[in-house]
């Protein structure tokens, strides 16, 4: 009697277990954070809120009129794009398997670089588990609008061929160029949402999938490819890999480049 008590609890012991670990896999980060070594609050990137409003988006073809985009409820982006103590911290406690280089540049609270898109997907669920928020990518627009700071157009240099469909040729024209080096993502000023780093420190990874429309016998037509993100900034440096647009550009979310960085959004 005594061992089928024993086999019945060791059944039933099991059964717990296998109960919890498939709640805590499908409870999403507010459960997990509890399992989730803690984060220091300096190692936690710094938010600011953007407000809802809209903007005026040129179409990628530079064709027809700019599309309208609403942004219906505010969120938060981070001030500035994350550094290498924040991905480092990330590393050591085990939520980050790529430890980039810094080309020999410095680390600190230079933004980090040399991470894939794949390799900032981990990082945001290491964020997410271990703060219990959700933590994600911007989308292309949503960059745009924190980058625009509500003003019609993104301040910056201006684009050095007039012709929008010409854009992809500045790419070529930078190809001599050597690659600057980062800085400190606090340098430079904050434009009227806070927002640091937008001019190109780094070219910034987004959660948009790169797409674009043909014009065919039938009309237009658009084809997204997920396996290319858009990225966000002021080029720097020309890359082979790298697909020129307008405003942004795409590269395949595979290599890592050292002029690729990122910044995070939360929703409220």
């Amino acid at each position: 009697m005594s061992r089928l008590s024993t086999g019945r609890l060791a059944a039933l012991t099991g059964f717990m277990a296998g109960l919890a670990a498939l709640l805590l896999f499908f409870s999403g980060p507010a459960l997990r954070a509890s399992f989730a070594p803690a984060v220091p609050d300096e190692y936690l990137p710094e938010l600011v809120l953007v407000p809802a409003g809209e903007i005026a988006v040129a179409r990628p073809d530079g064709t027809g009129e700019p599309r309208r985009v609403a942004f219906e409820h505010p969120f938060l982006i981070g001030r500035f794009e994350v550094t290498f103590e924040q991905w480092d911290r990330c590393y050591r406690d085990g939520g980050c398997t790529h430890r980039p280089s810094d080309r020999g540049w410095g680390r600190a609270n230079r933004p980090v670089i040399d991470v894939s898109w794949d390799d900032v997907a981990q990082y945001l669920d290491w964020l997410s588990d271990a703060t219990g928020r959700r933590y994600r990518l911007p989308s292309e627009d949503e960059w745009e609008y924190a980058a625009r700071a509500g003003a019609g157009e993104r301040a910056g240099p201006q684009p050095l061929f007039t012709d929008p469909r010409l854009a992809w040729a500045a790419a070529y024209v930078l190809e001599a160029r050597k690659t600057k080096k980062t800085m400190p993502v606090d340098s430079g000023e904050a434009n009227a949402f806070g927002v640091f780093g937008t001019e190109g420190n780094v070219w910034e990874w987004t959660d948009s999938c790169w797409q674009r429309t043909y014009e065919t016998g039938d009309g237009r037509i658009s084809r997204r490819n997920c396996g290319t993100r858009i990225l966000q900034g002021e080029h720097r440096s020309y890359m082979p890999t790298f697909v020129r647009d307008i405003g942004s550009g795409g590269c395949s979310i595979k290599p890592m480049p050292g002029n690729f960085g990122f910044r995070v959004v939360r929703d409220l």
